[in-house]
């Protein structure tokens, strides 16, 4: 089971800080480690030039070296710190050195001087070793400190510095969770509301407060999506009792067709084929309408299959303007075609023909005895346009989108007997599926102009 994330962001606030914390005391003990040791080798350098200038003065006033070390060195003895003088080959010749490694000429090399740190049998000690030139006379002086008190010094900084940041991780720890905790209240109410969002309570919404906060984002954004999630469902459940409603009309048909046929024996030939004509009428009907459902809801959950092909978009017109005169001459509706030739574009013929046919089948439907329609075939720099206008009632403002929606008829006078409100949606999913739109262009009192716009190759 993975930790809760109160614990993780516990874990890794602890961690980083951690890691700061850690990294800020080792820098201090390094700072302060080396402070204290260059502080003593300047002290070392301070005392070896002191007891240089004592020399070369003894020197020169003719004391044999010997001599000179221990005048030089007598009234310094004490000061809390080693000081020696070597001869050439390292032989001690005075001051008080503790056992610690003489300083001779082959141990400097070429150097005149060096600073190391010595572990000797009494402790450890900081030891500055020089090399001095009296016209033909060479020695060596030696100037060491004990480094007992600095490691002491060090050991209580350890100790101190390692408390101090276990002490500094608790409080952290114990903060940050408490801090977690309060930060993550509000999720753990918004759960508790979402446990309580189910199909029965449209319009319950999260409520994360008055901040202005990512968890009042989170709740916006969550929101939003119950809101989607209830509009598609109630689309469907709308769909749904659609759909039973148009499935039945041609069912219910059938059914009496069938039973008034099979009601009574010695029928003729004649009263049985009007009862089969009905039937297969409504059996044409029912087979549409499952088709264009069925198109409807691939296209939900997929883009709708296409086989693309070159064609040209000026023949498919024609000829599906030719189809639809039949059904224009029933109605006495003048139907009229304008456009260029041999334009050329890409998709597929069956579907383009279907989205199509129904904005012509749409229009021919709500145009009135005596009207006309009319397609426009218009070429544009990298798309066409195919413009289907009638001379109907028009469209009510407010419903121009409305009516792509599926099962949409608007009212009596514009609703066909065998019509199920599919066709502008079907045609609008086909011209989308091409890279497309369709929409409604223009709709007034004069009529309706539905405009389909699909690319076209470079």
């Amino acid at each position: 089971m993975s930790p809760s994330i109160r614990a993780r962001l516990t874990l890794w606030y602890t961690a980083v800080l951690s890691v700061v914390l850690a990294v800020s005391a080792a820098a201090s003990y390094l700072v302060y480690a080396r402070s204290r040791q260059a502080a003593i080798d300047e002290e070392l350098v301070r005392a070896e030039a002191l007891v240089a200038r004592l020399m070369t003065k003894e020197l020169l006033e003719g004391v044999p070296l010997p001599e000179a070390a221990h005048d030089a060195l007598e009234d310094l003895i004490g000061a809390g710190r080693l000081l020696a003088v070597f001869d050439e080959k390292g032989v001690h010749l005075f001051g008080p050195w503790d056992g610690l490694p003489p300083a001779r000429g082959q141990e400097l090399g070429e150097a005149d001087h060096a600073t190391h740190t010595v572990e000797a049998a009494v402790g450890p000690f900081r030891v500055r070793r020089a090399r001095h030139r009296h016209e033909q006379t060479t020695y060596h002086v030696g100037v060491a400190q004990s480094l007992a008190d600095l490691r002491l010094a060090l050991a209580g900084l350890r100790q101190a510095l390692l408390g101090g940041v276990l002490f500094a991780l608790l409080l952290a720890a114990g903060g940050g969770f408490w801090i977690a905790r309060g930060a993550l209240r509000p999720v753990s109410r918004m759960a508790e509301q979402a446990r309580g969002i189910t199909d029965r309570t449209p319009g319950f919404r999260l409520h994360s407060g008055t901040a202005a906060d990512e968890l009042s984002v989170l709740a916006s954004a969550f929101n939003d999506l119950v809101g989607r999630l209830e509009t598609a469902l109630a689309q469907q459940r709308q769909f749904m009792a659609d759909a039973s409603h148009e499935l039945r009309t041609p069912v219910s048909v059938a059914r009496t067709a069938i039973e008034v046929g099979l009601g009574r024996a010695g029928r003729s030939e004649a009263e049985y084929r009007d009862s089969l004509a009905v039937v297969g009428e409504q059996m044409r009907r029912l087979t549409r309408l499952v088709e264009d459902m069925f198109t409807l809801a691939r296209a939900d959950v997929a883009p709708l299959p296409l086989e693309p092909e070159r064609l040209y978009l000026d023949e498919l017109v024609a000829g599906c303007v030719k189809e639809a005169r039949l059904l224009a001459a029933g109605k006495s509706v003048e139907l009229l075609s304008t456009g260029p030739l041999d334009l050329e574009t890409t998709g597929d013929e069956r579907r383009l023909r279907q989205m199509l046919m129904n904005l012509l089948e749409n229009a021919i439907r709500h145009t009135p005895p005596g009207g006309r329609v009319r397609v426009d075939l218009v070429s544009r720099p990298d798309a066409a346009e195919i413009a289907v206008s009638d001379t109907g009632p028009g469209i009510p403002d407010g419903d121009g989108e409305r009516i792509f929606e599926r099962f949409v008829r608007l009212d009596a006078a514009r609703r066909p007997s065998d019509g199920a409100g599919l066709g502008l949606p079907i045609a609008r999913v086909i011209a989308e599926a091409h890279g497309g739109t369709l929409v409604l262009a223009r709709s007034d009192a004069s009529g309706s102009t539905f405009l389909a716009r699909l690319p076209t190759p470079v």
